[in-house]
């Protein structure tokens, strides 16, 4: 076979197509793992700073942009909106067969397959950057920033990859004959390099959002260390969670909860560690895959029963909803309802794509402080986030009361982003509790991992299918 590239200089960044893998014989079989979107296939690249950086640039824009035009199959909005499904968060009114909400996914399920060659497409550009820019001869600032980027983007996709397959092909090279037929790692190494690529990234980055000209849409030395928080978390590595968190929380001059749930998302909320510039990819709001693009029309997601119902109502006041369901959730015309945190769906609109902010390190902090047996701490941060919302204190006491309050706070605080509830179930080891009652004879135990494509099982004999499938 032969694979065919072609590299376009489109709005400043550097694109390479996807390959067209030509058959030579009937016989002959694509590779299980794509040669990335956005990778240049020459050391050159690496010789010029814009067009090193370029790269970078072009890695960013394949996260929110995909390999294609559409809004709701690319990259990011995958990453929020099918974990979504398969929790208990979110449905689609035009479709009841959903095979995510429906949990009845089967490794020929085409989406399912695309989001494993679209992370290791962003995989394998960040391998070439890394590799590109350690023989580079620019300046060590320059190939520092972006080693540092790059080896951010390789432990967020493992990251997604880890959590929505489990065990997986652990890939740090470009060498295609190395990784058609690389077995799957087992999920703690796949975790280790996540935390080593992190950990220098935190070293590597800057702390402010100079590459960026102010703008938080490229990831600084804050949110390697607001993921390496969350990572140590779900590893259970409290001590370290606590302790990661804490560092983004200090950052006070740089990071700050806006007194208004209205502001969380918009592009100058001090919220914000790290975000997708919508506009800069010419793309519309992210807003436009969850409500209504017409007043009478149903939003393409709709908040499932469930979710709606996590909302509480004060007791002292109980017409007196969480102000977070107030801003960020509205209805439709047919009752439908849906997330509303992003609220602009014209292509030039005030708000960014958020993918981490300051919320999460608080409700990370308060989960490793419970673990710790530290429930004062653990309280006051939880209070931390229901106050702005216009809650009550918690009142919880016991450590098992405090992990049910933050587990409940995720629930209502990160709502529709980049799957949080899904994987906090699964980590947590509550998803059949909790999801068996809400999905019926739909959920099976083995339905908290999605299964290997069948596609890459095919083409690569050490892959192993995942259990159930």
């Amino acid at each position: 076979m032969k694979e065919i590239f072609k590299i376009n200089l489109i709005k400043g960044f550097i694109y390479i197509l996807l390959p067209f893998v030509v058959a030579i014989t009937g016989c002959e079989k694509a590779i299980e793992v794509a040669v990335p979107v956005n990778q240049i296939p020459s050391t050159a690249a690496f010789q010029d700073s814009l067009t090193a950086q370029a790269t970078v640039n072009g890695m960013y824009a394949f996260m929110y942009t995909g390999a294609s035009a559409n809004l709701t199959t690319n990259y990011s909005v995958f990453a929020s909106t099918l974990p979504a499904r398969s929790a208990d968060e979110l449905y689609l009114p035009a479709t009841p067969t959903d095979e995510f909400a429906n949990n009845s996914l089967i490794p020929g399920t085409g989406t399912v397959n695309t989001v494993w060659l679209q992370n290791y497409q962003i995989i394998y550009q960040a391998n070439g950057i890394i590799a590109g820019m350690g023989a580079s001869s620019l300046s060590p600032t320059l190939k520092k920033q972006l080693i540092g980027e790059a080896k951010f983007m390789r432990a967020f996709c493992h990251f997604y990859l880890v959590n929505l397959y489990g065990a997986v092909p652990l890939i740090t090279t470009t060498d295609i004959a190395v990784t058609r037929t690389q077995p799957q790692s087992t999920v703690s190494q796949i975790y280790s390099q996540i935390i080593s690529d992190l950990k220098d990234a935190q070293g590597s980055l800057a702390q402010d959002y100079s590459w960026s000209a102010g703008l938080r849409t490229r990831v600084n030395s804050w949110a390697a260390t607001a993921l390496l928080a969350r990572v140590y978390l779900y590893n259970k590595d409290y001590v370290n969670a606590e302790a990661e968190a804490s560092k983004v929380i200090a950052q006070s001059s740089l990071y700050s909860l806006p007194a208004k749930l209205s502001n969380v998302f918009l592009k100058a909320s001090t919220e914000t560690i790290w975000a997708f510039n919508t506009n800069q990819y010419g793309y519309a709001s992210i807003a436009r895959v969850f409500i209504p693009l017409t007043a009478s029309a149903d939003p393409n997601h709709a908040m499932t029963a469930s979710l709606v119902a996590a909302f509480e109502r004060d007791a002292l006041r109980p017409d007196y909803q969480d102000d977070r369901f107030d801003s960020w959730v509205k209805t439709s015309a047919s009752g439908k309802y849906y997330i509303a945190k992003y609220g602009t769906i014209t292509a030039a609109n005030t708000e960014f794509f958020v993918v981490l902010r300051l919320a999460e390190q608080y409700l990370i902090r308060a989960e490793a402080m419970a673990q710790q047996n530290n429930l004062t701490g653990s309280l006051a941060d939880i209070n931390v986030i229901r106050s702005r919302a216009g809650l009550h204190p918690a009142t919880a006491q016991t450590q098992a009361e405090l992990l049910l309050a933050v587990e409940h706070e995720r629930q209502v605080e990160l709502f529709g982003e980049f799957g949080h509830r899904w994987f906090d179930l699964k980590r947590t080891g509550r998803a059949d509790a909790v999801l068996a009652p809400v999905k019926g004879s739909a959920w099976q135990s083995t339905d908290a991992l999605y299964p290997i494509p069948a596609l890459q099982v095919t083409n690569n004999p050490a892959l192993v299918q995942n259990p159930g499938y």
